[in-house]
């Protein structure tokens, strides 16, 4: 499964944003895949073939429940749009192995560079799974919900001022986006955007300066903007325009889906898909006694277990994620859609912050505790994106001594009969907003503590425990004072420019850092001149020598999704584009294999 947006990851922090993309039917015609990406086999090639029907069983792991957003413009986790993947998450378009949007999916997308416009063109026969068509309406009201403040949408983002009239649509002084039109009309196939300038990365899925789903105007148009997130369009009864369509939601808990009968393409081989939360701690043991076909999110505490599970082969694939620490500087302003960078706090200093983010041992946790399914990451660019990671930067590496000398040079002297630093008469005590969800999950804030300790930092957790994935969004959504640090992780958008996570306007700009050289950097990523890929990739290379400098965030860590996957299934993939995967799955019998 290609991976659009960028996402809360609710296993271990949270995310997501590429407003751009909510798409997940894999790779169009994906091939027999025998390649391996690291330890993993990329796809499982089940020698027999599929019997007509069965029902497949996913577990998706996770210590909270799914918040059950179906409606692609208010998803703010990453948990709900896995759950929702075998309806395709209303995606338009499918993508290639290196996220490329590609014709021959439920839209189709192309550029007119010389009039800067993007027309997209809707299948003839895409039907929502009520038998409605999709129009070029529904995919116009995906910019309405995510422009208007009215939804509660937190997708807005300065990519999205690009676009002709959006900004005015949000501000609120006009009606309908002027940059939007309907060539064909509202219940046409064809909608037309128009853009001040095109961006180097639109061709890719993600990119974040166009929307990448529709919404079932027909469904919406008459509830309220304040009861849309409640309403059961969004919740038990969504539609969509994907192989798969929801029969049953248990709130939070799991998802029973059956073939939507109004499928424009090839019919599903399943008789139905069930998904459900499973606990982590309750994984490996739902494993041994062969409950799940699919084990998917699972953590990296799990791996040495569930790997020497019978009956289970492992597949997977370089991750679209990031992890990283965020120190608290400011906060959000709603009314203007940008961050201030204001909060009283020895974090504004960054020899204080590059003090705290040498004092960590990653390596060390990433090789023993995460069993080497994580690697340190050296830069926000993930090595994955090998054109434009810079593979010459060091990161973070652990370096007590270095740390103390940062804190030094602050003039943060240990007091001797504390072992902590002050400075003018006052400690360095910081808060830490430390996530639960894993078996080692207290283990690692510990050892992090412990750590900065080692440097004379005095921190304790926020409240004096960790907090769950849904706590924790809400303190981090919500300009909450109280925390000076916390951890998260991104599912990243298939795009590398990072302007929808650390812009000035960007709402997951959880920091709330700001600054004019960071806004030049991120903006010439984006620029007319990176349209050459040598100037894109110098100015990548120094974004991320600028992140790396002013340590506004700490890179943490780098992965690897793996997932258990039944013997019995038939036709599983990891692969990046297997656009069609979840209507071409199949079992090869009725029960779970056990050997």
């Amino acid at each position: 499964m290609s991976k659009a947006v960028k996402w809360l990851i609710g296993i271990v922090l949270v995310a997501i944003v590429a407003v751009g993309s909510f798409f997940v039917f894999g790779n169009q015609g994906a091939k027999k895949d025998n390649a391996k990406i690291g330890k993993f086999s990329v796809a499982y090639n089940n020698p027999k073939g599929a019997i007509k029907g069965g029902d497949l069983k996913v577990a998706e792991v996770s210590a909270t429940p799914f918040q059950g957003s179906f409606l692609a413009p208010l998803q703010d986790d990453n948990l709900t749009q896995e759950i929702f993947k075998p309806t395709g998450n209303s995606a338009l378009f499918y993508t290639d192995k290196n996220f490329k949007i590609i014709d021959g999916g439920p839209a189709n997308i192309k550029f007119d560079r010389t009039n800067k416009t993007a027309t997209i063109k809707l299948q003839d026969k895409l039907t929502w799974s009520d038998g409605q068509p999709v129009t070029a309406k529904d995919v116009e009201l995906t910019y309405e919900l995510i422009a208007n403040n009215a939804y509660g949408s937190d997708r807005w983002s300065s990519s999205l001022a690009n676009i002709k009239g959006l900004s005015e649509y949000h501000a609120g002084k006009t009606d309908t986006i002027s940059g939007i039109t309907y060539p064909d009309g509202e219940n046409g196939k064809t909608l037309k955007i128009a853009f001040k300038a095109l961006t180097p990365g639109m061709t890719n899925s993600g990119n974040g300066y166009f929307l990448e789903t529709a919404t079932p105007y027909h469904q919406i148009k008459n509830i309220k903007p304040k009861d849309l997130a409640a309403s059961a369009a969004n919740t038990t009864k969504p539609l969509s325009f994907g192989p798969w369509t929801v029969k049953k939601v248990v709130a939070g808990q799991s998802v029973l889906f059956a073939p939507n009968p109004h499928y424009y393409g090839k019919a599903p081989q399943l008789k139905s898909i069930s998904t459900e939360i499973l606990a982590p701690t309750k994984a490996v043991a739902a494993a041994k006694a062969h409950k799940f076909d699919v084990i998917d999110q699972a953590t990296a505490d799990l791996y040495p277990t569930l790997k020497n599970v019978s009956g289970y082969a492992l597949t997977g694939n370089q991750d679209l994620y990031i992890s990283l620490k965020y120190f608290n500087l400011g906060h959000y302003d709603e009314a203007n859609s940008v961050n201030v960078q204001d909060r009283d706090t020895p974090l504004q200093d960054k020899k204080v912050r590059q003090a705290l983010a040498y004092a960590l041992n990653i390596d060390e946790i990433d090789n023993t505790v995460l069993n080497g399914v994580k690697s340190r990451a050296t830069t926000l660019i993930p090595a994955l994106f090998s054109t434009w990671h810079d593979k010459t930067a060091k990161g973070f590496p652990n370096d007590i001594k270095k740390a103390k000398a940062l804190l030094d040079e602050a003039g943060w002297q240990v007091d001797k009969k504390t072992g902590y630093r002050t400075k003018d008469g006052k400690e360095l005590s910081l808060v830490y907003l430390s996530r639960s969800g894993q078996s080692t999950s207290e283990a690692i804030a510990q050892n992090n503590i412990q750590q900065w300790k080692k440097v004379g930092v005095k921190v304790t957790l926020y409240h004096d425990r960790l907090q769950d994935f849904n706590t924790w969004a809400k303190l981090v959504q919500s300009n909450d004072k109280e925390w000076d640090i916390t951890d998260a992780a991104w599912g990243l958008s298939s795009e590398p420019s990072q302007q929808d996570l650390f812009s000035k306007e960007a709402a997951f700009n959880y920091g709330h850092f700001t600054s004019d050289e960071l806004t030049a950097a991120l903006n010439a990523i984006d620029s007319q001149k990176a349209l050459d890929t040598a100037y894109r990739k110098k100015a990548f290379n120094q974004y991320q020598e600028l992140m790396n400098q002013e340590a506004y965030v700490i890179p943490d860590s780098y992965a690897y999704k793996y997932t258990p996957v039944n013997k019995r299934v038939v036709g599983w993939s990891d692969a990046n584009g297997d656009n069609e995967l979840w209507n071409k799955l199949g079992v090869s019998s009725d029960t779970l294999a056990t050997k």
